[in-house]
């Protein structure tokens, strides 16, 4: 039986999203995810046989963190509301994976609604109805315009363009979550 390798994949993998979350995605190459385990660059392509590879799992890695961010988030009223400033803050607490997650190519081609038809959006839609007593149809308009709105200002913070106060991003938020749900109703 051969010998069990040094560095597993799981390593590779923890390795690289955590060289993206300290500093960001440029830095992603095999030489660097060597440096950060301590190795040479063979035992990466041992396990993958490409970056490519390697980019398709670390994005659905950070997706799936990207995903358990939003679980602490209460289905209630202010549900689309705390969706939209969760979705702000988790670009100022995590810029750089915000950036691999919803500033780079992988959506390149595709069209928005493939973005929120996604499994995992698609979860966070469903359950809208209940918590705000408005029809599905309605509560998927509401959430495209929301997210369009609160990446809008998630952009311009993780670019480093904008400096707001968190009170003032909820204001924000708030006022155009209100005008929605007043245009539907």
């Amino acid at each position: 039986m051969p010998p069990t390798p040094r560095i597993s994949k799981d390593k590779i993998l923890q390795a690289s999203f955590d060289l993206i979350r300290e500093k960001g995605v440029e830095s992603l190459n095999a030489r660097n995810i060597a440096h950060k385990l301590e190795c040479s660059t063979q035992p990466i392509f041992s396990v993958y046989s490409s970056m490519d590879e390697l980019r398709k799992d670390l994005f659905e890695m950070a997706d799936a963190y990207h995903s358990q961010y939003f679980n602490k988030i209460e289905l209630n009223e202010n549900y689309f509301l705390n969706l939209g400033v969760a979705y702000v803050d988790f670009a100022l607490e995590e810029t750089n994976l915000f950036r691999l997650l919803f500033m780079s190519d992988y959506y390149a081609g595709k069209k928005l609604t493939d973005f929120i038809d996604d499994e995992n959006n698609e979860s966070i839609v469903s359950g809208i109805p209940e918590t705000i007593g408005i029809h599905s149809d309605t509560s998927k308009k509401i959430f495209i315009n929301m997210w369009l709105y609160a990446h809008g200002i998630a952009s311009m913070l993780a670019m480093n363009h904008l400096q707001l106060p968190r009170d003032e991003i909820v204001s924000m938020i708030s006022e155009v979550f209100l005008s929605l749900i007043n245009e539907e109703i």
